[in-house]
């Protein structure tokens, strides 16, 4: 078959072909990846992935590193920008490096930010320390979460709605740092 590899070809050429690289294309004769699949997968069973977070490629103007909380781009809607401002109800996650799960496509001006799972965030314990379980919102550190202090409603503490980044599973007492963190934003 190409190259020295295997394959299962019909008449239109090949549908599946494995390649001295390990590499396993269902579709293509070209497989890029340990598993390249050109069309649509269905998976009656689990997936199981090393990393725990689920991300989306998206736009951005800036040169963005793991960790850096995000905030929607007011000037450009899909984009996203590092965060800015405390309790930014523009958030939208945080880049990640590796997600278990990456949707849409890469390009040169884009990023992955992860919306759910776990993920290393870029934390700021100069206000408050952070304790394990605590919900983590932006703060006024570019790029950075904080811990989250509720606001007092006839009688009742709520953390303020469209602001919630995640719960914090690491502590830190001081200072700037990353720690995972469990995505859930709200």
């Amino acid at each position: 078959m190409l190259n020295g590899g295997i394959g299962v070809a019909n008449s239109a050429g090949n549908v599946l072909l494995a390649d001295l690289r390990g590499n396993v294309g269902v579709g293509t004769a070209t497989p890029s990846t340990k598993l390249h699949v050109v069309g649509d997968v269905t998976v009656t069973g689990n997936i199981a992935a090393k990393y725990q977070d689920i991300a989306e490629w998206v736009p951005t103007r800036q040169k963005l590193v793991p960790g850096t909380v995000v905030v929607l781009d007011a000037e450009r809607g899909s984009d996203v920008v590092a965060s800015s401002q405390a309790y930014d109800t523009k958030v939208a996650g945080v880049i990640s490096t590796k997600p278990g799960l990456a949707l849409g496509e890469s390009g040169e001006d884009k990023v992955l930010v992860a919306t759910t799972g776990r993920v290393r965030v870029k934390v700021d314990a100069t206000r408050a320390p952070i304790r394990v379980g605590d919900l983590l919102v932006t703060s006024d550190t570019p790029g950075y979460a904080m811990k989250s202090e509720p606001i007092v409603i006839n009688g009742r503490s709520i953390h303020s709605p469209g602001t919630l980044i995640g719960k914090a599973l690491e502590a830190l007492e001081k200072g700037t740092r990353e720690i995972m963190v469990l995505l859930s934003l709200q």
